[in-house]
């Protein structure tokens, strides 16, 4: 197996796992509420292995900062408020994850319309049949 499915399947499991524990905790608090718990406890753990580690962070380029903070942006104020509230409001997470599971085949045109690459009747299918599960599995 290629080292980066190993690392998808760990991720995609423990996404699920995630979002089956946070089900309680989104349906009694907002998006805000969450954040600030969430953002607390994420600056007191990188404090503490900062501090237990001794890691040097390093200043980075100007350009760098620009693009994370750009990230940053879009995950916060976008991305997880988006599914937050998706989850949020759906008699079933599964419906909604369905839905935002599409960003894989967002991802997938962007790239191979970056590098010019075509899109096999294999590949023509995989979409196809991602597109007809996601409608599957959110409509009622």
């Amino acid at each position: 197996m290629e080292v980066w499915l190993y690392y998808a399947l760990i991720a995609a499991v423990f996404i699920s796992i995630r979002d089956v524990i946070s089900l309680d905790f989104i349906k009694r608090y907002d998006y805000i509420q969450y954040m600030i718990i969430a953002n607390i406890i994420i600056f007191i753990g990188t404090i503490l292995y900062i501090f237990t580690t001794g890691t040097k962070i390093e200043k980075p380029v100007f350009k760098d900062l620009m693009v994370i903070l750009i990230r940053i942006l879009i995950v916060y104020l976008i991305i997880d408020p988006a599914v937050y509230n998706s989850i949020k409001n759906c008699d079933n997470p599964g419906y909604a994850k369905s839905i935002i599971g599409l960003n894989t085949l967002f991802l997938f045109f962007i790239f191979a319309v970056m590098y010019k690459s075509k899109i096999n009747k294999k590949k023509g299918a995989g979409i196809f049949a991602m597109l007809s599960g996601a409608y599957l599995l959110s409509s009622h």
